[in-house]
Order: structure tokens, then sequence, then C-alpha cells
């Protein structure tokens, strides 16, 4: 579940057949309505700007793609400081 600041309100007017089926799709999900349709939005939005949603092994697996250094951090900072003082 995401917490965030529910500080934005957007109306959407939407004919009885549609209200109908978002209400039962919401139900069937054990979702209030607006979380349903918060849900939904997100996605599609993150569909269209390409953004994907990635397992955590997916997600791993793509940062281990970046062949990044990877140490404890006090070794990454050490290494750091040492290097500017070359």
């Amino acid at each position: 579940m995401v917490l965030m600041s529910m500080s934005k309100r957007i109306q959407i007017p939407v004919g009885e057949q549609d209200c109908s089926q978002f209400q039962a799709a919401a139900r069937r999900a054990g979702l209030p309505l607006a979380e349903w349709a918060r849900r939904q939005l997100r996605e599609k939005a993150d569909e269209v700007l390409g953004r994907e949603a990635l397992s955590p092994r997916e997600a791993l697996a793509r940062l281990k793609e970046l062949k990044a250094p990877i140490a404890p951090i006090e070794k990454m900072l050490d290494e750091s400081v040492a290097g500017r003082y070359r």
C-alpha cells in the first residue's frame, strides 16, 4: 500500500453503467472505489509513460546489469575520499 497525502481531488463524470462496473471491480478487489480508481490510474500512467512495475527479483537483476560498485558504504566512502586526495 502506498501512503501519501491526498491533497488533490479530480472529478471524472461517468455514466451509470461505467460507475456500476467500477464499483463491482472495486468490490471484487476488496477495495474502496477511490483506492481502486487510484491504483488503476497509476497503473495506466506507468504503462503510458513506459515505467515497468518490477518484482524485487527483477529490480535486483537490473541493478546487477549496471555493474555498479557494490561494497559496504563505509568502504565506498573511504575509497571515495582516498581518491580525492591522490
